[in-house]
């Protein structure tokens, strides 16, 4: 087994495994929460227990200049969030510069780019690498 391939496998395990992780992590639509009590219960709750507004990803500037796509396509998103609508695609070994990098409320890492069409949107960090240089890139294409 070469080293492409075994770089491949391991891609495909890793995809695997995060997908397997988020995908626990989602509401069932159109599930209906059991029947409770109709009466509300009081409970306590501390100040520090209280949300003062929704929770948004944090957007902060990134040290990281460029990431690859390692996905056969990735879909870019409108906001840092699975659940945002899909507002483009990009296909694996492109290269784009980060614009900003954002963690979701699950912690989990979102990069702002833009696309070929001129498209801002988010990507998920999981599906691409980061790339310091031009000389590090891999510009191999896949064979499918």
């Amino acid at each position: 087994m070469n080293v492409m391939n075994k770089d491949k496998i391991v891609k495909y395990i890793l995809l695997v495994m995060v997908f397997i992780l988020l995908s626990g992590c989602r509401p069932i639509e159109g599930l209906e929460p059991s029947e409770g009590p109709t009466e509300p219960v009081e409970a306590p709750v501390s100040e520090d227990e209280i949300p003062l507004e929704p929770e948004t990803p944090e957007s902060e500037e990134t040290g990281i200049l460029h990431v690859q796509i390692i996905a056969d396509v990735l879909n870019v998103r409108e906001t840092a969030s699975i659940n945002s609508t899909i507002v483009d695609k990009v296909k694996e070994n492109a290269v784009f510069e980060v614009l900003e990098e954002a963690k979701d409320a699950d912690d989990q890492v979102w990069y702002k780019i833009k696309t070929e069409q001129e498209v801002l949107g988010w990507i998920f960090g999981a599906y691409c690498i980061p790339v310091d240089d031009e000389e590090s890139l891999d510009t191999t294409v896949s064979d499918g």
